[in-house]
């Protein structure tokens, strides 16, 4: 029989900690029934004096004793004056201490939340209560209740109370009138409710099936479904099929809403080479926005330095090196060019040109920032010119404006302070972010787009650097000849074996590139876990912090999930001088490799040497716990050179990092790479996820699994294909025909 929860009563006495960002709290709790407890849950703007009505669990916690979880609560607010001097002296509402509760509820008794609410101005009567200040608690007083009335609404449809703060940002007071109004609005960004779930919850509050405000949402939940498969549009008899099924209703009836969504200007019809195809707005605001600024950047007339070849001789004489023809051509032609692109494979000298470039343009005296999509390839980058590259979000300096949208400071308002921009590993480089990076450039500066157009397109929408070299009309170089010393690294060659859809004999077994046959998914399994806990760092002498395993998949016994736990239970088991914290189905422990698994602008980070503290943590950094601390509910993550901390209840930022899907590993280098290649989903086994994941390997790659799923992989070719009009855009633009 399944256990039935706790359930709890009482009047909040005293709260004992808050966190103000995610509303986690710790409060005591005297019980209808008698005695006191100590509560703790997400339980936002919870003052003393109110009454709580909550469902849970009670829990022990090894320092702190009983406690109780709570799940799911109803509030009542105080209503005598001792509940109400309580409730204000418990600096629930900013401005009002114990001393000023007091001198308020003398004055208005149980009418004082009347007053807050509605006639500030009486309050004004208080000594050392201004008029502004009167009206500054009646502010924060009216947040309190809009607050409380929209938890009270999503706990009452088991809505996740993490959408509160987002909410509130973008609708103050009128945030649970908004989704009363509208309950669709939460499946768009940045909550991604389920269309399902929204209709639930639409359906009780009265939404007819039939109601326009149903049927356009279904139409926009259908865009954004596809925006975040990499789409910038859809084709718009595919838009409809698909929201006839999801709506289940006929098309016929579907074509007056999209044809009012486009009145409204939420979406944008256009017909493209002589189809109709429909955008979500401000995603072709942001393709056609790019695609004018790459085309300007195309038409900049630039005189190249009269002694560019002389002074690249002589770095070539410097640096030993003899540079191929290709690099010659791809180093020299930021000089010219307003834009750049340069894409490759491993092994073909990308590196080398990016370096010398960067030595050039400082030897011309021109100030060149340097960036990448991830923390990893920014900080390889660094290493690799001996000058600072950031991550293309930092550049830009992310923020937020009044309704809590992201938003970059450097803009076309203020722009870079730079004569060139050189950003690498550009195929992870999506519409959203490419086209604030576009904004960013000062007029004169120019653009240079390194990378490999063959990997995986970017998590976002779009395929803007591959679209990009698909336009003659650019600037571009690409480097196919792999050099020598590359041609004894099986891993470089079988990767370009790959990539041309041909398979090499995996059965060799020597140097660097290895194929352990499997044929069954426990095998496989047992497998990558003695590789990475013994064998690799006995044999090869690369510790296992140098290895990661990377999956075509997340699903399944060979999928990042299953071998997340697997490889935690080898590498770091339980100890007792290893803190650690359950969340869900994980449990995260001191030692554990991790990452973060969405962009957070506002997570802090401190750097000891040199002394640093910054904000941003972003979807991809890797890093190691080096904390948990049970009794203060946080954790410390080690990112490279930064720690920063986090809150029990911020845990779903991140996951176990011991196996990483190849999207996940794009970007980054590791020593060793393992590759589990039993099974996965047919949509992923495409070429370019093979390709991206051997070319994370820089010393050592070994593949373990079944021939036949590799040549599968080898064989299939366009796997990703996006609707994007990038490329049509600037083609038109540059061409003009």
């Amino acid at each position: 029989m399944e256990k039935q929860p706790d359930t709890l009563e009482g009047v909040v006495e005293s709260i004992i900690f808050k966190n103000e960002e995610n509303g986690y709290t710790i409060a005591r709790v005297f019980l209808d029934e008698g005695g006191v407890t100590t509560v703790v849950g997400t339980l936002p703007c919870l003052g003393a004096g109110e009454h709580l009505s909550a469902t849970g669990s009670y829990t022990v916690h090894p320092q702190h004793g009983s406690q109780f979880q709570v799940e799911s609560y109803l509030r009542e607010m105080p209503e005598d004056e001792e509940g109400i001097y309580a409730y204000l002296a418990s600096r629930v509402i900013r401005g009002i201490g114990p001393k000023t509760a007091g001198l308020i509820v003398d004055a208005f008794g149980a009418e004082t939340f009347d007053v807050l609410a509605s006639d500030p101005q009486r309050l004004s009567r208080i000594r050392g209560i201004t008029l502004s200040k009167a009206k500054e608690i009646q502010r924060e007083f009216l947040r309190l209740n809009a607050m409380r009335m929209l938890l009270e609404l999503l706990a009452e449809y088991s809505l996740p109370t993490r959408f509160a703060a987002g909410l509130m940002a973008e609708y103050g007071d009128g945030a649970a009138e908004a989704v009363r109004s509208d309950p669709y609005l939460l499946c768009r960004d940045p909550y991604l409710l389920s269309f399902y779930d929204a209709d639930r919850v639409a359906g009780d509050l009265g939404v007819g099936e039939d109601d326009p405000i149903r049927l356009e949402a279904g139409i926009l939940y259908v865009l954004h479904f596809n925006l975040q498969a990499g789409h910038t549009f859809l084709p718009e008899d595919k838009l409809l099929q698909a929201a006839c099924r999801l709506l289940e209703r006929e098309e016929d009836w579907l074509i007056p809403h999209l044809r009012a969504l486009e009145e409204k200007e939420t979406v944008v019809r256009e017909t493209i080479q002589q189809r109709p195809v429909v955008y979500l707005s401000y995603v072709w605001q942001q393709e056609t926005y790019a695609a004018r600024q790459v085309a300007r950047l195309q038409a900049m007339h630039l005189e190249a330095p009269p002694n560019l070849q002389r002074m690249l001789a002589k770095m070539e004489a410097e640096s030993g090196l003899t540079y191929a023809e290709k690099q010659r051509e791809a180093i020299c032609l930021p000089f010219s060019s307003g834009i750049t692109l340069i894409t490759g494979g491993p092994g073909t000298g990308k590196t080398t040109a990016l370096m010398t470039m960067v030595r050039l343009c400082e030897a011309y005296g021109l100030t060149t920032l340097l960036a990448a999509p991830t923390g990893r390839a920014a900080k390889r980058m660094t290493q690799l010119c001996d000058q600072e590259a950031k991550t293309i979000h930092r550049l830009l300096e992310p923020a937020f404006d009044k309704a809590g949208n992201l938003i970059f400071q450097k803009n076309s308002g203020d722009p870079l302070k730079c004569d060139v921009v050189i950003v690498d590993e550009s195929s992870m480089l999506e519409l959203s972010l490419a086209a604030s990076l576009l904004e960013a450039l000062p007029l004169h500066a120019r653009l240079v787009l390194v990378g490999d157009a063959d990997q995986l397109p970017p998590v976002g929408a779009g395929s803007f650097f591959a679209d990009l070299l698909r336009v003659e009309a650019l600037p571009q170089v690409r480097l196919t000849e792999i050099f020598r010393q590359a041609q004894g690294s099986d891993i470089i060659v079988n990767a370009h074996l790959f990539n041309r859809g041909e398979m090499p004999q995996l059965r060799k077994n020597t140097g660097d590139f290895f194929f352990s046959v499997s044929r069954s998914a426990e095998s496989t399994v047992d497998t990558v876990v003695s590789l990475m806990a013994k064998r690799i760092p006995e044999h090869f002498g690369i510790s296992r912090e140098e290895v990661q395993v990377i999956c075509p998949s997340r699903q399944g016994p060979c999928g990042t999930e299953s071998l997340n736990r697997l490889l935690q239970a080898a590498l770091n088991p339980p100890s007792p001088d290893r803190g650690e914290v359950p969340y869900g189905e994980a449990v995260f422990r001191t030692g554990d490799r991790v990452m973060q698994i969405r962009n957070n602008y506002d997570r802090v980070w401190k750097r000891i040497e040199p002394a640093e503290t910054g904000t941003g943590v972003y979807n991809g950094d890797t890093g190691t716990v080096v904390l948990v601390d049970r009794a203060a509910r946080m954790m410390i993550v080690r990112f490279d050179d930064r720690e920063a901390d986090y809150d029990f209840d911020d845990l779903s930022e991140l996951e176990h990092a011991y196996a990483v899907t190849a999207h996940k590993a794009q970007g980054s280098e590791f020593a060793a790479v393992i590759i589990p290649v039993f099974s996965a989903p047919q949509r992923l086994l495409s070429r370019n996820l093979l390709y991206t994941a051997v070319t994370r390997a820089k010393r050592l790659l070994v593949m373990v699994g079944r021939e036949e799923m590799v040549a599968q992989m080898a064989e299939r070719a366009d796997a990703h294909k996006r609707y994007s009009a990038l490329r049509w855009r600037v083609k038109e633009l540059c061409h003009g025909d």
